[in-house]
């Protein structure tokens, strides 16, 4: 178990200054998973999702996201806390089940980010859109949402 810690934190801290930022984030339907954001607005994400059929099994959900505005909603200027929004894009495949599925989706996002830590922030995120399952063919809409920490 350590390992595994110790291996999401490399990935992590590594990514975070490689690429712009990274993070790790808990929710639904991904309840756990691992995310990278490139200086360019890309957010690349892996999550593990339980079953629709059996909630006790897992998937991997893949996503790929843009972010297309982001903003400052409140600084105190260096005081104690930066609060900021984003809004986007994006779309979600779950791989490795039995009822494959895809979701295209808009996501609303706010970040805390806190003066004496300025790389290290808390961010709320919420998803709404389309989700598709393709055994057997059907759709239904798709919310979602995030909780997690974000390193820049």
């Amino acid at each position: 178990m350590r390992r595994i810690v110790w291996t999401l934190f490399l990935a992590i801290a590594g990514g975070a200054w490689a690429i712009g930022g990274a993070g790790l984030y808990g929710g639904w339907p991904e309840v756990f998973g691992i995310q990278f954001v490139t200086p360019e607005g890309w957010r690349m994400s892996v999550g593990l999702a339980p079953e629709r059929a059996d909630p006790t099994r897992y998937s991997v959900a893949v996503s790929l996201d843009l972010v297309l505005a982001a903003g400052t909603l409140y600084s105190d200027g260096g005081e104690a806390v930066d609060l900021a929004y984003y809004a986007g894009a994006g779309a979600t495949g779950s791989l490795l089940r039995a009822d494959p599925e895809v979701n295209g989706h808009a996501m609303l996002g706010l970040e805390a980010y806190f003066t004496a830590m300025k790389s290290v922030g808390l961010f709320a995120e919420m998803q709404l859109g389309q989700r598709f399952w393709f055994a057997p063919l059907s759709t239904r809409p798709y919310l979602g949402f995030r909780l997690g920490v974000y390193l820049r």
